[in-house]
């Protein structure tokens, strides 16, 4: 993998889903990843996944405020989370999953 690209991943399966799982599973197996949380994915961020190693981890803003979820200091949420998260995949991404 080339140092500036990154696995992207796109995570909307609320916890305890089976995908979710599976999610977390490769990006442990991930050197650098970037975690992005829409729908019901934000819901992830209230058992503490803040502390993912060499992962950075993006939230909608609209799906955080939609369900009332607060961000920690290391989520960025973009204001236009899709628009970040397509320029990630065109610019950065060594391999895209979605869950």
């Amino acid at each position: 993998m080339e140092p500036d690209r990154k696995d992207i991943f796109l995570l909307t399966k609320p916890p305890g889903n089976p995908r979710s799982e599976l999610c977390f599973k490769l990006i442990a197996r991930s050197e650098t990843s970037r975690l992005y949380l829409a729908g019901d994915g934000v819901y992830h961020l209230l058992a503490g996944i803040e502390t993912l190693p060499s992962c950075g981890i993006y939230a909608c803003k609209e799906d955080l405020e939609a369900r009332a979820i607060r961000s920690g200091k290391k989520v960025i949420v973009p204001e236009d989370f899709y628009a970040v998260l397509v320029g990630d995949l065109m610019e950065h991404c060594d391999s895209e999953y979605t869950f």
